[in-house]
């Protein structure tokens, strides 16, 4: 067993926001903040079928994932990509989730 963490972070976009318009604020984010971020292993964003998003987010740990928090309401490109979404700004955790990683498998 790891001690990484898969962050899940539910995402509705806000009212006469696009995909394409949160594709291209997850880009920013992701050159701008998160690429560079100690303990970032990868990040996937998907579309759910009752189409809303999740972030899925690799950490090499907890403490890399809380230590994150504090840096990203600092960032201007983070708060760009969150203006973007339906959330309650008084609970910036709402809608995040944090998993240990038990096992991770892939083809071949």
């Amino acid at each position: 067993m790891s001690d990484r963490i898969i962050e899940l972070a539910s995402i509705k976009l806000a009212e006469g926001k696009t995909e394409h318009e949160l594709i291209k604020a997850s880009e920013v984010f992701q050159e701008q903040f998160l690429s560079g971020q100690d303990g970032f292993v990868r990040r996937d964003l998907v579309r759910k079928e009752d189409g809303t998003y999740m972030d899925i987010i690799l950490w090499e740990s907890r403490t890399h994932a809380d230590a994150i928090f504090e840096k990203a309401q600092k960032s201007e490109a983070v708060g760009q990509y969150f203006s973007l979404m339906d959330f309650n700004p008084e609970n910036m955790t709402e809608g995040v989730e944090h998993c240990g990683l038990l096992k991770s498998f892939s083809a071949g």
